[in-house]
């Protein structure tokens, strides 16, 4: 469950191309090799992309004509800004908005698009009407690919997450957990955490 706020100082930004750069965002980032399409339908519903033109945009550097700035504001919960996703979206957005300019290497050289990924406290998040959890959010998120019974074969040296079904490298699993005498690793704290809720697995 994610928000993107794109604010664009490009006067000359229209609508279509507005929506243009919002749906390149939202596939950018709930786009991911090797995770279940069901995952990743149920993400991209649970992600929303806002492009807006500010009436008033002061900074300094070249003119905003010239050279249009970008800002980026990112809304998740806590525990998702606390597990290095950073390091993962940065890039992935950046590049994602390059695409869309006449200079795509601008962005990695000048300081024009700023994000900002601010995590939300527990519970401060929700939707069907009420305050929702990261793992209620990655027991949704995940829902559907977990009742299909549908499961991958991994690749060689990899394991597949129980509860999202996103490919594990064994070697550097950080998440893990045995149960009924079979071990099991978890791409992220959070879906170790719902497959033991889900097994009645003492923390």
């Amino acid at each position: 469950m994610m928000t993107v706020e794109l604010f664009v100082s490009d006067d000359t930004l229209t609508a279509e191309r507005k929506r243009a750069l919002a749906e390149r965002i939202l596939r950018e980032l709930t786009t991911e090799p090797g995770a279940p399409a069901s995952v990743l339908e149920k993400a991209r519903e649970l992600t929303h992309v806002l492009v807006r033109s500010p009436e008033v945009w002061a900074t300094g550097g070249p003119e905003l004509d010239a050279a249009p700035r970008y800002l980026v504001r990112i809304t998740v919960p806590g525990s998702w800004s606390n597990n290095n996703i950073g390091h993962h979206v940065i890039p992935l957005i950046t590049r994602a908005i390059a695409e869309t300019e006449n200079d795509p290497d601008r962005l990695t050289r000048e300081p024009h698009c700023v994000i900002q990924i601010v995590g939300l406290r527990e519970h401060n998040i929700g939707t069907f009407g009420r305050e929702l959890g990261a793992t209620e959010i990655t027991e949704l998120m995940t829902r559907d690919h977990r009742e299909s019974g549908d499961r991958a074969e991994p690749p060689d040296g990899y394991t597949i997450d129980p509860v999202c079904g996103m490919p594990v490298e064994l070697s550097t699993a950080r998440f893990t957990l045995t149960h009924d005498g079979t071990g099991h690793a978890f791409c992220a704290s959070v879906c170790r955490k719902v497959f033991a809720e889900e097994h009645a697995i003492p923390g």
